[in-house]
Protein backbone atom coordinates (compact mmCIF):
# COMPACT_ATOMS: atom_id res chain seq x y z
CA UNK A 1 0.00 0.00 0.00
CA UNK A 2 3.10 2.62 0.33
CA UNK A 3 3.60 2.41 -2.76
CA UNK A 4 0.09 3.65 -3.96
CA UNK A 5 0.37 5.98 -1.17
CA UNK A 6 3.45 7.01 -2.54
CA UNK A 7 1.82 7.19 -6.43
CA UNK A 8 -0.82 9.74 -4.93
CA UNK A 9 1.51 11.92 -3.13
CA UNK A 10 3.21 12.43 -6.60
CA UNK A 11 0.04 12.77 -8.36
CA UNK A 12 -1.45 15.33 -6.10
CA UNK A 13 1.53 16.73 -6.42
CA UNK A 14 2.45 17.16 -9.91
CA UNK A 15 -0.74 17.14 -11.46
CA UNK A 16 -1.84 21.33 -11.84
CA UNK A 17 -0.15 22.36 -8.63
CA UNK A 18 -3.05 21.34 -6.71
CA UNK A 19 -1.34 20.69 -3.20
CA UNK A 20 0.15 24.35 -3.94
CA UNK A 21 -3.42 25.80 -4.56
CA UNK A 22 -4.29 23.74 -1.31
CA UNK A 23 -1.84 25.75 0.76
CA UNK A 24 -2.66 29.16 -1.04
CA UNK A 25 -6.25 28.80 -0.23
CA UNK A 26 -5.56 27.83 4.18
CA UNK A 27 -3.05 30.89 3.58
CA UNK A 28 -5.32 33.20 2.39
CA UNK A 29 -8.24 32.13 3.97
CA UNK A 30 -6.11 33.01 7.39
CA UNK A 31 -5.18 36.36 5.72
CA UNK A 32 -9.11 37.09 5.08
CA UNK A 33 -9.67 37.20 8.50
CA UNK A 34 -7.32 40.03 9.08
CA UNK A 35 -8.92 42.21 5.97
CA UNK A 36 -12.02 41.39 7.98
CA UNK A 37 -11.15 42.32 11.44
CA UNK A 38 -8.54 44.93 12.04
CA UNK A 39 -8.78 43.77 15.30
CA UNK A 40 -8.29 40.10 15.28
CA UNK A 41 -4.95 40.43 16.89
CA UNK A 42 -6.15 41.45 19.85
CA UNK A 43 -8.97 38.80 20.28
CA UNK A 44 -8.50 36.08 22.50
CA UNK A 45 -9.31 32.67 21.87
CA UNK A 46 -12.79 32.18 22.08
CA UNK A 47 -13.64 35.31 20.83
CA UNK A 48 -11.32 34.31 17.53
CA UNK A 49 -12.51 30.85 16.94
CA UNK A 50 -16.32 32.10 17.42
CA UNK A 51 -15.35 34.79 14.63
CA UNK A 52 -13.55 32.17 12.30
CA UNK A 53 -15.43 29.00 12.86
CA UNK A 54 -17.79 29.10 10.05
CA UNK A 55 -15.40 31.30 8.00
CA UNK A 56 -12.86 27.90 8.29
CA UNK A 57 -15.73 25.63 7.61
CA UNK A 58 -16.79 27.61 4.29
CA UNK A 59 -13.39 27.43 3.17
CA UNK A 60 -12.95 23.50 3.87
CA UNK A 61 -16.47 23.15 1.40
CA UNK A 62 -15.37 26.01 -1.00
CA UNK A 63 -11.83 26.17 -1.11
CA UNK A 64 -10.03 22.83 -0.37
CA UNK A 65 -12.79 20.73 -0.60
CA UNK A 66 -13.08 22.24 -4.43
CA UNK A 67 -9.86 21.30 -5.39
CA UNK A 68 -9.90 17.73 -3.47
CA UNK A 69 -13.44 16.71 -5.57
CA UNK A 70 -11.77 18.08 -9.01
CA UNK A 71 -8.71 15.82 -8.24
CA UNK A 72 -10.23 13.00 -7.65
CA UNK A 73 -13.34 13.15 -10.39
CA UNK A 74 -10.38 14.00 -12.66
CA UNK A 75 -8.88 10.82 -11.66
CA UNK A 76 -11.97 8.40 -12.84
CA UNK A 77 -12.75 10.71 -15.63
CA UNK A 78 -9.05 9.52 -16.99
CA UNK A 79 -10.40 5.97 -16.03
CA UNK A 80 -7.62 5.93 -13.08
CA UNK A 81 -10.28 3.79 -11.42
CA UNK A 82 -9.70 0.99 -14.17
CA UNK A 83 -6.38 0.69 -13.96
CA UNK A 84 -5.89 1.09 -10.02
CA UNK A 85 -7.93 -2.22 -9.54
CA UNK A 86 -6.32 -4.04 -12.88
CA UNK A 87 -3.25 -3.42 -11.87
CA UNK A 88 -4.32 -6.21 -8.88
CA UNK A 89 -4.91 -4.17 -5.83
CA UNK A 90 -7.26 -5.18 -3.05
CA UNK A 91 -10.22 -2.17 -2.99
CA UNK A 92 -9.23 -1.15 0.78
CA UNK A 93 -5.61 -0.61 -0.44
CA UNK A 94 -6.95 1.77 -2.91
CA UNK A 95 -9.31 3.27 -0.51
CA UNK A 96 -7.02 3.66 2.04
CA UNK A 97 -4.28 4.92 0.04
CA UNK A 98 -6.54 8.28 -0.81
CA UNK A 99 -7.78 8.46 2.83
CA UNK A 100 -4.26 8.49 4.54
CA UNK A 101 -2.58 10.36 1.49
CA UNK A 102 -4.95 12.90 0.16
CA UNK A 103 -7.20 13.40 3.23
CA UNK A 104 -4.44 13.65 5.98
CA UNK A 105 -2.51 15.51 4.08
CA UNK A 106 -5.20 17.95 3.19
CA UNK A 107 -6.17 18.12 7.27
CA UNK A 108 -3.04 19.51 8.28
CA UNK A 109 -3.10 21.87 5.21
CA UNK A 110 -5.69 23.33 5.94
CA UNK A 111 -5.60 22.88 9.88
CA UNK A 112 -1.66 23.90 10.44
CA UNK A 113 -2.73 27.96 9.68
CA UNK A 114 -5.89 27.97 11.55
CA UNK A 115 -4.37 26.27 14.66
CA UNK A 116 -1.21 28.24 14.35
CA UNK A 117 -3.57 31.69 14.39
CA UNK A 118 -5.24 30.20 17.17
CA UNK A 119 -2.53 29.58 19.20
CA UNK A 120 -1.12 32.90 18.92
CA UNK A 121 -4.13 34.57 20.00
CA UNK A 122 -3.87 32.28 22.77
CA UNK A 123 -0.89 32.95 24.08
CA UNK A 124 -1.14 36.31 23.52
CA UNK A 125 -4.92 37.15 24.85
CA UNK A 126 -5.90 33.91 27.08
CA UNK A 127 -8.59 31.85 26.20
CA UNK A 128 -11.43 33.86 27.03
CA UNK A 129 -14.98 32.06 26.82
CA UNK A 130 -13.29 28.89 25.82
CA UNK A 131 -13.68 25.83 27.36
CA UNK A 132 -10.34 22.99 27.27
CA UNK A 133 -8.39 24.64 24.97
CA UNK A 134 -7.05 21.79 24.32
CA UNK A 135 -9.18 20.13 23.01
CA UNK A 136 -10.81 22.83 21.22
CA UNK A 137 -7.56 22.67 18.98
CA UNK A 138 -8.33 18.27 19.31
CA UNK A 139 -11.76 18.67 17.82
CA UNK A 140 -10.84 21.39 15.40
CA UNK A 141 -8.69 18.71 13.78
CA UNK A 142 -11.62 16.06 13.59
CA UNK A 143 -13.75 18.10 11.98
CA UNK A 144 -11.61 19.12 9.98
CA UNK A 145 -10.25 15.39 8.76
CA UNK A 146 -13.78 14.44 9.07
CA UNK A 147 -14.94 17.01 6.29
CA UNK A 148 -11.76 15.62 3.96
CA UNK A 149 -12.04 12.47 4.25
CA UNK A 150 -15.96 12.57 3.23
CA UNK A 151 -15.27 14.78 0.58
CA UNK A 152 -13.06 12.23 -0.60
CA UNK A 153 -15.13 9.08 -0.31
CA UNK A 154 -18.07 10.92 -1.61
CA UNK A 155 -16.33 12.20 -4.88
CA UNK A 156 -15.09 8.07 -5.45
CA UNK A 157 -18.75 7.26 -4.65
CA UNK A 158 -19.55 10.19 -7.77
CA UNK A 159 -17.08 8.08 -10.28
CA UNK A 160 -16.86 11.20 -12.46
CA UNK A 161 -16.01 14.67 -12.38
CA UNK A 162 -19.46 15.97 -12.60
CA UNK A 163 -21.05 13.69 -9.44
CA UNK A 164 -17.82 14.25 -7.52
CA UNK A 165 -18.17 17.51 -7.32
CA UNK A 166 -22.01 17.98 -6.59
CA UNK A 167 -22.52 15.35 -4.38
CA UNK A 168 -20.44 16.12 -1.17
CA UNK A 169 -21.50 19.61 -1.43
CA UNK A 170 -25.10 18.35 -1.80
CA UNK A 171 -23.95 16.62 1.86
CA UNK A 172 -22.35 19.36 3.15
CA UNK A 173 -23.97 22.71 1.90
CA UNK A 174 -27.11 21.47 1.50
CA UNK A 175 -28.39 18.54 3.54
CA UNK A 176 -26.51 19.08 6.87
CA UNK A 177 -27.91 22.82 6.77
CA UNK A 178 -31.53 21.69 6.03
CA UNK A 179 -31.45 18.93 8.77
CA UNK A 180 -29.92 21.86 11.45
CA UNK A 181 -32.31 24.08 10.56
CA UNK A 182 -35.67 21.40 10.83
CA UNK A 183 -33.64 20.02 14.47
CA UNK A 184 -33.27 23.17 15.52
CA UNK A 185 -37.25 24.40 15.07
CA UNK A 186 -38.70 20.94 16.22
CA UNK A 187 -36.47 21.58 19.71
CA UNK A 188 -36.34 25.01 19.98
CA UNK A 189 -37.24 24.64 23.25
CA UNK A 190 -34.45 22.30 23.98
CA UNK A 191 -31.69 24.31 22.46
CA UNK A 192 -29.33 21.64 24.81
CA UNK A 193 -30.57 18.67 22.98
CA UNK A 194 -27.52 16.92 21.52
CA UNK A 195 -29.51 16.61 18.43
CA UNK A 196 -28.64 20.00 17.34
CA UNK A 197 -25.38 19.24 17.33
CA UNK A 198 -24.74 16.00 14.75
CA UNK A 199 -24.24 18.48 11.88
CA UNK A 200 -20.67 19.34 11.19
CA UNK A 201 -21.56 22.92 10.74
CA UNK A 202 -23.62 22.90 13.98
CA UNK A 203 -19.97 21.48 15.73
CA UNK A 204 -17.81 23.86 14.00
CA UNK A 205 -20.32 27.25 15.00
CA UNK A 206 -20.10 25.67 18.85
CA UNK A 207 -17.25 25.06 19.00
CA UNK A 208 -16.04 26.50 21.85
CA UNK A 209 -18.43 25.71 24.29
CA UNK A 210 -18.51 21.86 22.95
CA UNK A 211 -14.77 21.22 24.03
CA UNK A 212 -15.73 21.34 27.76
CA UNK A 213 -18.79 18.92 27.03
CA UNK A 214 -18.06 15.59 27.14
CA UNK A 215 -21.44 13.73 26.02
CA UNK A 216 -20.93 16.14 23.16
CA UNK A 217 -17.59 15.20 22.12
CA UNK A 218 -18.34 11.75 22.20
CA UNK A 219 -21.47 12.85 19.48
CA UNK A 220 -18.85 14.66 17.52
CA UNK A 221 -16.46 11.74 17.15
CA UNK A 222 -19.11 9.25 16.98
CA UNK A 223 -20.88 11.53 14.02
CA UNK A 224 -17.61 11.40 12.45
CA UNK A 225 -16.62 8.00 12.60
CA UNK A 226 -19.94 6.44 12.09
CA UNK A 227 -20.27 8.48 8.46
CA UNK A 228 -16.84 8.01 7.13
CA UNK A 229 -17.12 3.94 8.25
CA UNK A 230 -20.72 4.15 6.05
CA UNK A 231 -18.86 5.61 3.48
CA UNK A 232 -15.69 3.30 3.03
CA UNK A 233 -18.42 0.58 3.14
CA UNK A 234 -20.18 1.71 -0.11
CA UNK A 235 -16.99 3.15 -1.52
CA UNK A 236 -15.29 -0.60 -1.03
CA UNK A 237 -18.57 -2.79 -2.48
CA UNK A 238 -17.93 -0.10 -5.58
CA UNK A 239 -14.52 -1.09 -6.32
CA UNK A 240 -15.63 -4.95 -5.35
CA UNK A 241 -17.78 -5.11 -7.75
CA UNK A 242 -16.00 -2.56 -9.98
CA UNK A 243 -18.72 -0.89 -10.82
CA UNK A 244 -17.29 2.14 -12.88
CA UNK A 245 -18.46 4.74 -15.24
Amino acid sequence: MLNIIRAELYRFRNSGGFLYYMAAVAVLGILTIFSIDLNALDADLGTTMFNMAQFVYSLILLGSGTLLTIFVGIAYNNRMGYYEIMSGNAPHKIILSKVLSLGLISSLIIYIPTAAFLAFTYFRNGKGEAEEPVMLFILLFVITLHLTVSFILYAMLGRNLVLASFVPYIRFGILDLIVYMLISQEFEKFQDSKLLFLTTNSQMANLTQLAGNKDLITVIILTSVIECTVLYVLVYLVYKNKKFK
